[in-house]
């Protein structure tokens, strides 16, 4: 049983004419006349009786109606699904700074593989420049790194999260019950987790106050070591608040009550190649967080 010849079927009965069921699949009224011929002997019954300018269904093509209908819509549904099925590719490749591929991949990769089953996933952690460029070399599909700027690409902040001072729990500042000011931080070694960004830039301008050079213990460009430095009780150091929330819960580390001119806070941002054709998949992400 040809589909197109359904359809022809179902557009007659809709416009009550050949004429105007040709007129709407762009058909010739005899092509549209041959086509439900042929459909009348798949299925052994006449389907319409012709009265002058209008077509009026047998009792047989009532009954068979709502098959075809349902014929038409589960034919169309299924090329619907089977096209949107070309898009999503079997594997997808996230390039990530180390600690967004600690911190924010669990979170996300849970929901896609639950809403792409049929889809690998394959994480490439390294710095968030490098991750930029395997990005523009088209070695990735998508990039999950701190917010960048760059003229061949499309970024999209996802989240935004609070940078506090954390130190050990025995740590004498993370005693006080009170406010602590920038200059009481001159008396402390500090642990600088270089995220090099605009809003570390920022403390590094703010901790210049108290000449935090002097007071520098370690320069350090990995999240988990700056960590377990601060767990060691070796220093104080400004880090994300998602990175420490089971430090923080544990009681293994915490956060000093610094008075700041303003609230820093660290972007996470989704970048693809700008004008670049996306799967379905990194479309959703950026949908997951609107």
């Amino acid at each position: 049983m040809n589909i197109q010849n359904i359809k022809a079927f179902i557009y007659v009965v809709q416009f009550g004419s050949f004429n105007k069921a040709a007129e709407a699949l762009y058909l010739s009224q005899p092509s549209i006349s041959a086509r439900i011929r042929s459909l009348e002997n798949d299925v052994a019954q006449k389907l319409f009786v012709r009265d002058r300018n209008k077509c009026v269904l047998t009792d047989a093509g009532k009954s068979f109606l709502p098959y075809a209908e349902k014929i038409l819509r589960e034919y169309q549904e299924s090329v619907y699904k089977m096209n949107q099925q070309l898009h999503i590719p079997d594997q997808v490749k996230i390039a990530c700074s180390i600690s967004i591929s600690n911190y924010v991949i669990p979170i996300i990769l849970p929901v896609l593989q639950q809403q792409f089953p049929a889809c690998r996933f394959k994480i490439v952690s390294d710095h968030s420049e490098s991750s930029l460029s395997k990005v523009l070399n088209h070695e990735v599909d998508c990039g999950l790194i701190r917010e960048l700027m760059h003229p061949r690409i499309e970024s999209k902040v996802l989240m935004k999260f609070p940078v506090g001072l954390y130190a050990h729990r025995d740590h004498p500042l993370a005693q006080k019950e009170t406010s602590v000011s920038i200059e009481q931080l001159a008396d402390h070694n500090i642990i600088f987790y270089d995220h090099n960004s605009p809003e570390w830039l920022g403390i590094t301008n703010l901790l210049e106050k108290v000449n935090f050079q002097q007071h520098l213990l370690v320069d350090i460009d990995n999240m988990e070591a700056a960590k377990r430095l601060v767990m060691k009780g070796i220093g104080i150091c400004f880090l994300p608040e998602n990175a420490v929330e089971d430090e923080v819960q544990n009681q293994r580390m915490k956060k000093i009550p610094l008075t700041l001119p303003h609230e820093f806070q660290t972007s996470i941002a989704l970048v693809h190649v700008k004008d670049a054709t996306i799967s379905t998949i990194v479309s959703y992400i950026k949908k997951m967080f609107e």
